[in-house]
């Protein structure tokens, strides 16, 4: 046990060098990108309130520091050891996959997919059950990401639905550096190195390699793990419970996988398959379940639905919650934002309102504002129609963004 405490150590140590590691900075400016693009799609809807690009990214990177520290943990335990090389064909065919579709960023893509190009044809030569358990350890993270810090910055959308018309939803997308720990064999005893007495069967991941003559080092590696998903049935954070447990089922029986290759080579092909292929099914079955459930951020015969409410506002004070039904306000029936504006332009001193709650509760708010007046609820409502319909297909492939750009500007 006291080995391994002084190996963690070592690594927690050597992890703070990644500040000396340009593709770190360079996920981090990729990362800074994507919530510079998302800040302008939550402004069209949300306004000056909306989270600037600058602080998602800090949040990012402190959540992805902390998920880099477990990770290191993690990897330390179970004694996973790389060439480093990998990682100069993994990080560039992420970036590439991520201008198909934002998601492909994730390493389970452009990992599984170089690890089965390795099993085919032998290039890039990889350590295919290591690749396969860092992808597994990184999503089982990524479990634990979404499950905390998944639902932040969550942007409300409209959507075009053939039921109900004009519906809400939340557009969940966010993005995490992650560095972290890899050990890496060197032929020969390295001078100055520590030496630390760790038990027989550690590490697992060490293959067919004789451990007698060589040396483990440390290297600092950087991941970006991406998280894209839609709320309509439900709530942001709920949503993201329900994609976390799933994610970690799927990182769990990777990690199994990725175990038994070690000894089965037939497992590394399983491996190879199953972590592109699997990640990619969790995703579409979430959308599909999504739209077969009935959208609680929709139109009701009567009343104004709540899809959003900005932090401080007067809907947030007064205890209005994503989900609600304005029915009346100030004893006037209420059928659309028009009514609620009509009732609020004399900026009346007090308002109270009737409120259905999504599971059909009814509730009485007041709020008074003697000083200012009351001339906004600060919430963003689900209008009769609107002309900022969200589109899912454009929103998550950049190079299609791309090309329509360079299309507008040749036509200038």
């Amino acid at each position: 046990m006291t080995a391994f405490l002084e190996l963690l150590q070592m690594s927690i140590i050597t992890l703070v060098t990644v500040f000396f590691n340009p593709f770190f900075w360079l996920v981090i400016f990729l990362v800074y990108l994507q919530y510079k693009r998302i800040h302008k799609m939550s402004m069209k809807v949300i306004g000056k309130n909306s989270i600037s690009p600058k602080e998602m990214t800090i949040s990012s990177i402190k959540a992805g520091m902390i998920g880099g520290i477990i990770g290191t943990i993690l990897m330390m335990v179970v004694g996973i050891t790389v060439n480093v090389k990998d990682f100069y064909y993994i990080f560039p065919l992420a970036i590439l996959l991520m201008l198909m579709n934002i998601r492909y960023i994730c390493f389970s893509y452009s990992g599984g997919l170089l690890a089965l190009f390795s099993l085919i044809v032998g290039f890039p030569k990889m350590n295919v059950p290591s690749i396969i358990g860092i992808i597994a350890i990184l999503h089982l993270v990524e479990s634990i990401l979404i499950y905390v810090d998944g639902h932040k910055g969550a942007v409300p959308i409209f959507l075009e639905d053939k039921k109900y018309g004009v519906i809400g939803g939340f557009t969940l997308q966010r993005f995490w550096p992650i560095p972290f720990i890899v050990l890496i064999f060197v032929s020969g005893i390295v001078e100055g190195s520590t030496k630390i007495n760790l038990p027989d069967w550690w590490p697992l991941f060490k293959g067919n390699m004789n451990l007698e003559n060589v040396t483990l080092q440390m290297a600092v590696v950087v991941a970006a793990l991406g998280y894209g998903d839609m709320a309509i049935s439900s709530i942001p954070k709920d949503k993201c419970s329900v994609s976390s447990k799933r994610l970690f089922l799927y990182s769990t029986m990777l990690l199994i996988i990725s175990m038994i290759s070690t000894k089965i080579e037939l497992f590394q092909w399983i491996g190879a398959i199953f972590s592109p292929l699997a990640h990619e099914y969790l995703i579409i079955y979430g959308q599909r379940e999504e739209k077969t459930k009935t959208p609680i951020f929709r139109k009701h015969s009567r009343g104004v639905t709540i899809l959003y409410r900005k932090d401080g506002g007067v809907g947030d004070q007064i205890g209005l919650n994503p989900g609600d039904v304005i029915v009346k306000l100030n004893s006037h029936w209420v059928n659309d934002q028009e009514d609620i504006k009509d009732i609020l332009k004399e900026v009346p001193p007090f308002i109270w309102m009737e409120v259905i709650e999504p599971l059909g509760k009814i509730k009485t708010f007041e709020y008074k504002d003697y000083q200012r007046g009351i001339k906004s609820l600060d919430i963003v409502m689900i209008p009769k129609d609107t002309s900022f319909i969200f589109d899912i297909e454009t929103s998550s492939c950049l190079l299609k963004k791309m090309i329509y750009f360079v299309k507008n500007r040749i036509k200038r």
